[in-house]
């Protein structure tokens, strides 16, 4: 009796099931639930008496600044796009805004990015340069933090309350128009080819306005969000320099800000974001000559072109592999004439130090490889490029003729430290951008070759089914990094259960060393050393230290089994391949080469005395305070420290990195295999009592020995690298390595992909098979210091 009920119910179910799914697709809808949007719009106006970025603020206007934004979520960890109403948030602000809202979205800080409007007639913000003035005894002014400190706390509350309020998102939609009348080129050349006259916001020469308009993009460009038919959120992109007048000492959001809020009024539904585009050499001054008036005018026309975009979009409907952020960092080549900011700062004035201090604050960091990241975010056909500084118009034109095939946008005032970025045909034109810019030339080669790359990317299928990827004991995937965290604790846990627990790192002081001996090479001398890592156990260890070092990257060498310990790694010992420490010495690294406990030095190392539950522990214990050391030397900077090792070295790499997030990056050599894969042969398992006998020894994880012979151990490498990423890991997996199955390898990192690129790095996770057996062989010791070299920004012939 029921069995035609329940047919007829099926029959029903399935019927409805295609007729939304036919009315889906016919109308472009998502059947992704797992996509949303969330949006934030907070005041971002200092009170009175605060400064500007050029003068001390007296009163704001009626719409005052705002800090507005998105976050996407339900495609890999959430994504955050953030513009400001400011001039520009530069250097050490870059990083804390950009963290500060990746804690709030529960996201990493390499998926936000944060733009400034670039509005004259509004603070700008750099830690980093209010730094180096108070340093050197001077006012901080236009750089004091304060208000930077009361924004991110709204941010970050508002950021939490959006999310409590996120709606579906189910496509994206895109427009473009023509804007008429607003930019020009600022640039007019001369017979000679070099800049003779100089356009700015307002321009009161009717001579120089009656020049033509010049080279610009005419486009303002429209992206949308949709829940439905219900718009979410515009976001409009367009390159100019968004002044009127300015120098008014009243808060302002300039014409831009106004042609946002009359779009608001005709779309109250949908969150309005505004972007600057590549606008370095674009300006309003052929149409401008700085009357009060104009700034309304402007104000309707660039609302005319984004009401046009509007009534042009079309939409596309979305799902989660539709959405793919990814970034490329990059290492502006820099003018060294930047350097003479810090003597010439002592006798300039406020505004002065407004156009400079970034400038010199990104020189520091560029001369510590500090990379900045260009990113790209990619939705369905679209492509939104985040990139820094102020960039030439011919940047936005070089990335839409890249790829005619998409709709691409550009946001640039990211990290307004390079401040004007020109092409290379600029440079010997000279200009007012080009005199104050803290780049060369050569910059063009690097941002078009990371555009290039970003916009030509293939999209990674995203394995939505991956195990890593899913909420523990459920088929749903995770979304946010605090749904990560917990499961990185599990994963913890089970390792400690193995390992054993870390000693409480609470109030350690820095180790102090005892130098024994030193040799002097010819770019660096190696000291002997050795220090308390704790009341029990100490560590012996080569350090190197390149002549002349300062605020260098620096490495931790972890030597492979063998009574040579640490003189392994320098080339000691019978076999090739093996020098690691002092060749990364010679490449300029700082170097610190332990021995592991029973070899070395510490050959006659007592397990049953030193007070921690496993060798294996020790290690990371002693290797742990080798990078307490490292990170106060003045010689090293502490954000750029790495390790790599080989064999017992290459696990114990990984196994430190799992528990410090200091460690920046990770070459692990012959090191590790999944524990399934790692095989002995029968004469080795009766031998040590099972499989896996040989990691239950002393040095190593005497816990294992409960689980022999079948040893199911409740973690593996797997778990360790995935607590790693998404920092890089370099694995060099010989095809010939009788000690660590390649096959495991090979299966793992397939495992582990996916993880890396649902954090939005799948380039950190690299391998190489050479033909070779358990060694190091020099082509792959090659690519990895170039890797190393790569990602920490580092040559050795910068100067240091």
């Amino acid at each position: 009796m029921n069995k035609p009920k329940f047919t007829l119910a099926l029959i029903v179910g399935l019927s409805c099931l295609f007729f939304y799914s036919s009315v889906a697709a016919r109308q472009g809808m998502s059947l992704d639930e797992s996509l949303s949007l969330a949006v934030f719009d907070v005041d971002a106006t200092p009170p009175v008496g605060s400064m500007l970025a050029y003068d001390r603020m007296e009163n704001r206007d009626n719409l005052g600044l705002r800090a507005k934004g998105i976050i996407v979520s339900g495609s890999g960890l959430p994504i955050v796009l953030c513009a400001i109403d400011w001039i520009g948030i530069a250097n050490e602000s870059q990083d804390v805004f950009k963290s500060r809202l990746a804690k709030a979205a529960s996201t990493i800080p390499s998926r936000v990015a944060v733009h400034a409007v670039h509005q004259h007639d509004a603070p700008i913000s750099d830690w980093s340069a209010e730094k180096i003035l108070v340093d050197s005894g001077l006012d901080p002014q236009a750089f004091d933090s304060s208000f930077d400190r009361v924004l991110l706390d709204r941010l970050e509350e508002a950021i939490k309350a959006a999310l409590s309020r996120s709606k579906p998102l189910t496509h994206v939609g895109t427009g473009k128009a023509e804007v008429r009348q607003v930019a020009s080129n600022r640039r007019i050349l001369g017979p000679d080819g070099k800049v003779s006259h100089f356009r700015s916001s307002s321009t009161k020469d009717a001579a120089i306005r009656d020049f033509p308009e010049g080279l610009i993009d005419p486009e303002v460009s429209l992206i949308s969000f949709w829940n439905g038919d219900e718009p979410l959120a515009v976001l409009s992109y367009y390159a100019v320099h968004p002044q009127s007048y300015y120098l008014t000492k009243i808060a302002n959001p300039d014409f831009p800000g106004i042609a946002r809020y009359m779009r608001q009024i005709s779309v109250p539904e949908a969150l309005h974001v505004h972007f600057n585009g590549a606008g370095a050499n674009i300006a309003a001054g052929k149409y401008n000559d700085g009357s009060k008036i104009n700034r309304s005018l402007l104000a309707e026309r660039l609302a005319a072109g984004m009401e046009q975009a509007w009534e042009n979009t079309s939409k596309q409907a979305l799902n989660s592999g539709d959405i793919f952020w990814q970034q490329e960092p990059v290492l502006l080549p820099a003018d060294e004439s930047i350097a003479g900011i810090e003597q010439e700062m002592h006798s300039q004035n406020a505004r002065w130090l407004t156009n400079n201090m970034q400038k010199l604050a990104w020189y520091k960091r560029q001369q510590m490889g500090r990379k900045i990241d260009i990113g790209c975010l990619t939705l369905g056909d679209t492509r939104i490029l985040h990139l820094p500084g102020e960039l030439f118009a011919e940047y936005q034109l070089a990335a839409k003729a890249e790829r005619p095939d998409l709709f691409v946008a550009m946001a640039a005032y990211g990290d307004y430290g390079p401040f004007y970025i020109g092409t290379a045909d600029a440079y010997p034109q000279g200009g007012y951008e080009i005199n104050a810019s803290p780049v060369t030339a050569e910059s063009e080669s690097v941002i078009m070759t990371a555009i290039k790359k970003l916009l030509h990317q293939p999209h990674p299928q995203q394995v939505w089914s991956n195990p890593y990827l899913l909420r523990t004991e459920s088929e749903i995937p995770l979304k946010t990094l605090e749904e990560w965290e917990a499961k990185e604790k599990g994963w913890q846990n089970d390792m400690a259960s193995i390992m054993g627990t870390l000693p409480s790192r609470e109030n350690l002081i820095v180790p102090q060393l005892t130098y024994l001996d030193s040799i002097a090479a010819d770019n660096f001398t190696r000291y002997h050393v050795k220090f308390k890592s704790d009341p029990r156990n100490d560590v012996t260890a080569y350090l190197y230290l390149p002549h002349q070092s300062k605020d260098r990257p620096a490495m931790l060498v972890l030597h492979s089994t063998g009574e040579g310990g640490k003189k392994i790694v320098d080339g000691e010992g019978p076999l090739e391949n093996r020098a690691v420490a002092r060749e990364l010495a010679g490449k300029g690294y700082v170097v610190m080469a332990p021995d592991y406990p029973s070899f070395g030095e510490q050959k006659n190392h007592d397990f049953s005395n030193d007070g921690f539950p496993s060798g294996t522990l020790l290690g990371v214990w002693n290797h742990m305070r080798c990078i307490d050391v490292l990170s106060e030397m003045p010689a090293v900077d502490p954000d750029r420290i790495g390790v790599i090792g080989h064999s017992l070295g290459g696990h114990n790499a990984l196994f430190v990195a799992a528990h410090d997030p200091r460690i920046k990056a990770v070459v692990s050599s012959c090191g590790w295999t999944p524990f399934s894969y790692y095989d002995i042969g029968d004469a080795g398992s009766k031998k040590y009592g099972g499989r896996l006998g040989p990691w239950a020894q002393d040095r190593y994880m005497p816990a294992i020995r409960k689980h022999l012979p079948d040893a199911r151990l409740p973690f593996d490498f797997t778990d360790i690298i995935a607590m790693i990423a998404p920092r890089p890991v370099f694995t060099n997996a010989p095809v010939k390595d009788s000690n660590f199955s390649v096959e495991g390898v090979k299966h793992a990192i397939a495992q582990l992909r996916p993880v890396y690129q649902w954090m939005g790095f799948p380039e950190h996770l690299q391998v190489r098979y050479p033909d070779a057996g358990h060694d190091f062989p020099p082509e792959v010791r090659k690519e990895a210091y170039a890797y190393l070299d790569d990602f920490f920004g580092f040559s050795k012939v910068k100067k240091y």
